[in-house]
């Protein structure tokens, strides 16, 4: 980027310059204002001397009607004695009242003027403007020159000439013709007119004065204020560019600083996208490897997971062993009397020829032959519903959510659980009929359920008792486990769902943090509330359908 060349100025400091540019702004404004404030004041004041030379000159007409009317020039001299002596207007020169023939009926100076009635510096003035005022009443109405305003008006009746008793003066109907007797002037100077403009000029000046004085004092203060931070900026620009002081041209300095600026700023632009270009590469190699960290994260936390789940399975082999064994007992107990029972009765069956066998012992032994049967039914039926429970607890954690009935997943898990409890805790299940199914993964869901159960069972050291509950709630199921076991501590209550916690000595501590996830992954929610002495629950919340 290359630096433009600036003109050779004479040196200024920058304060300087805008104090300077500023002061000729006000300056120009205040001139420009001073004029323009002249202007209107000298066209107000020349209004009302019109306004007061016609109203005077109007008053005049009126009361000359019937003067003129008779040619009585005493009535027109007193008309025009009332006017002077009313001293409405200092600067009145001369009042000239003629005739329809242009005839001077009076001509009359006030007493403080020094003209004589002669005076041509006044008559002829006044003679022109009352041509001027018969040749084009509108622009003769008023004349002026340099020295005066001459003021015409008509005086007119509306009469009929031919009859001396039809005169009428202000009584007159709109439209009815009016008839001119004569003409009424007033010469009124200008000299109190000058004194009064020149005042205002002497004011306007004065107050001009003054709003430069008072600006251009505010202007150096605010201007003097305002840069002093841009000064000291410019002092160290120039300490740290090793500048001179000598004359400095403030303005040149900041604009080679900032062309400078502007110069870095583009090689750090530059750099910027270069270290850009290899941040994007270095997060795309960062991005891959954090998904495939992730994706043995994932993996491993389904290990763990089902490692939990094994935990948890392995908790009840011994006790599922011991009801499978019970439940052979039945069969392997029932093989050898049934054995027996079937020799003797295939002796009695095939005895010496023609001998009948015994019937009542026959009778007897089919007895104990339903009897071992039914038992051996019966452990069938137990070991298949245990290994039913262990199908459907075990289902595998990746299938498709589909709707679920929470009350058979209880039972199940109860059942499951059955040796964990049976010598010494009560288990009640209060379970809602009729209760909706939930979209769900069984298996998971049947992993919560051991696990809180479990938890509530070695949570009772000794006799105890477990409640578990569901009922329907708007689009909602909820599901309780209540233990009246010693409860959670206070302090540790908050910290049961993180991972890896526990308050047991063995075990890995992710029961409770895998049971949250999977409620979480069900859109669902589950809270502790727990009182020392007194127990603790866990309530899970499941929505009937996902969002």
């Amino acid at each position: 980027m290359s630096l433009s060349l600036r003109p050779s100025l004479p040196r200024m400091g920058l304060n300087f310059k805008i104090l300077l540019t500023l002061s000729l702004i006000l300056i120009g404004f205040a001139v420009t204002s001073g004029i323009t404030f002249y202007i209107i004041q000298r066209k107000e004041l020349k209004n009302h001397l019109h306004q007061q030379g016609e109203l005077m000159v109007t008053m005049l007409s009126g009361s000359l009607q019937s003067g003129l009317y008779f040619e009585d020039r005493t009535s027109i001299d007193q008309a025009v004695k009332t006017l002077v002596s009313l001293n409405v207007h200092q600067d009145l020169e001369a009042v000239t009242v003629y005739n329809t023939k242009d005839g001077v009926m009076l001509r009359q100076f006030p007493p403080k003027t020094d003209k004589h009635p002669g005076s041509q510096h006044l008559i002829d003035p006044m003679t022109k403007a009352l041509t001027t005022f018969r040749q084009n009443p509108d622009q003769g109405k008023v004349w002026e020159n340099d020295e005066l305003i001459i003021f015409t008006t008509p005086v007119s009746v509306v009469a009929n000439l031919q009859s001396n008793e039809s005169l009428f003066f202000d009584t007159e109907k709109k439209g009815q013709a009016r008839t001119v007797i004569g003409y009424a002037q007033l010469a009124i100077g200008k000299c109190l007119f000058g004194q009064a403009v020149n005042k205002t000029v002497l004011q306007t000046t004065a107050l001009t004065i003054l709003f430069l004085l008072i600006s251009l004092a505010a202007t150096y203060a605010l201007t003097r204020e305002t840069l002093t931070p841009l000064k000291r900026l410019i002092d160290t620009i120039r300490s740290r560019g090793s500048q001179t002081a000598v004359e400095p041209d403030e303005v040149g300095l900041l604009g080679d600083t900032f062309s400078r600026l502007v110069n870095d700023l583009e090689k750090a632009f530059s750099t910027i996208q270069d270290l850009k270009d290899g941040l994007e590469k270095t997060v795309t190699e960062r991005t891959r490897e954090l998904s495939q960290t992730m994706t043995e994260l994932q993996e491993s936390h389904i290990l763990l997971a089902q490692s939990e789940k094994m935990v948890a399975i392995g908790r009840l082999v011994a006790g599922i062993a011991h009801e499978i064994n019970n439940t052979t007992n039945f069969i392997s107990g029932a093989l050898p009397p049934l054995r027996k029972q079937l020799s003797e009765l295939e002796g009695l069956l095939h005895g010496p020829a023609g001998e009948r066998p015994d019937i009542e012992r026959c009778e007897a032994i089919f007895r104990k032959l339903t009897m071992l049967l039914d038992n051996i039914s019966e452990g069938a039926r137990r070991t298949n519903k245990i290994v039913g429970d262990l199908k459907n607890f075990s289902r595998p954690a990746d299938e498709l959510p589909r709707p679920v009935d929470i009350n058979d997943c209880l039972r199940t898990t109860c059942s499951l659980a059955y040796p964990e409890y049976k010598y010494r805790l009560e288990l009640s299940l209060d379970l809602a009929e009729n209760l909706p199914p939930v979209e769900g993964v069984q298996g998971q869901l049947n992993q919560v359920f051991m696990n809180l159960l479990l938890n509530a069972i070695q949570a009772i050291p000794e006799q105890g008792t477990i409640l578990i509950r569901t009922w329907p709630a708007g689009e909602q199921v909820h599901i309780l486990f209540h233990d009246n076991g010693p409860g959670i501590p206070a302090e540790v209550i908050n910290q049961i769902f993180e991972p890896f916690f526990t308050t047991k000595e063995m075990g890995t501590g992710l029961g409770l943090s895998i049971s949250y996830g999977i409620i979480k992954k069900h859109q669902g929610t589950i809270l502790a509330r727990s009182k020392p002495g007194q127990g603790a629950e866990f309530e899970i919340t499941l929505p009937l359908k996902w969002q």
